[in-house]
């Protein structure tokens, strides 16, 4: 009788036992998913902030005689600002086109060059009038859609077909990396407009789906074309 209850004892201990470990473990997990983008994301700023402060704080504290935290950060932005002056006149680009042409003619320096220019231009360059509008297209298959970006009216000069005057290129981004992706020339009536800005589109496609701006408008009127042949 008295191993009967004992068993009974430890039965219940080690379920009361087992489900304290269940629950910690999901409150553990729960933290961790919140707090690791929290202190990754201030240990980058962080970063980033000793990193341009010390780009020319170091100097200018030997020269006022005392440190001053930040003067670096601001000294960074204050020549920044002056490199975008000076880069939109005619000298400076002329200087920046050498410079962009000599990095790209050495071999080694090349591939490392023109990987950060293309993920800066990415991240800085969201917003630019290089993509006109985001819309939604049927891709890779019929009722299969994804997001494209407006790049221009197709050359009509490359073809001289009738189907050329109705034709845009759509530049469809590949997810987590959106510097690669397809070139696509379709239709106008082919492509459905969204409320989506060119950030907005970007952020959905750098997360994979994860960060959602919003809600995607396609107009009722759309017509699906059963004929409709898709690009591969």
């Amino acid at each position: 009788m008295d191993q009967e209850k004992l068993k009974n004892i430890l039965s219940v201990f080690f379920d009361i036992v087992s489900s304290l470990i269940t629950v910690l473990r999901s409150y553990f997990f729960t933290g961790l998913i919140l707090v690791v983008p929290i202190a990754v994301t201030l240990y980058v700023v962080f970063f980033l902030f000793q990193l341009a402060d010390g780009l020319l704080g170091d100097a200018l504290s030997q020269a006022l005689g005392y440190n001053l935290p930040g003067v670096g950060l601001v000294s960074t932005i204050a020549v920044l600002i002056l490199f975008g002056i000076v880069a939109q006149n005619v000298i400076g680009k002329r200087i920046l086109t050498w410079l962009d042409f000599s990095l790209q003619s050495v071999p080694i320096v090349k591939s490392l060059y023109l990987g950060i220019k293309q993920v800066s231009d990415v991240i800085f360059k969201s917003q630019s009038s290089d993509f006109q509008r985001v819309v939604m297209i049927e891709y890779p298959k019929s009722n299969c859609w994804t997001l494209g970006f407006i790049t221009g009216d197709f050359p009509i000069g490359v073809c001289k077909t009738p189907i050329a005057d109705h034709l845009v290129c759509v530049f469809v981004p590949a997810t987590p990396n959106p510097t690669s992706g397809f070139l696509l020339f379709l239709e106008k009536d082919r492509i459905v407009d969204t409320n989506l800005g060119i950030e907005e589109a970007m952020k959905m496609i750098l997360s994979g789906g994860l960060v959602k701006p919003g809600q995607i408008a396609v107009p009722s009127s759309y017509k699906v074309y059963d004929d409709y042949t898709i690009p591969h």
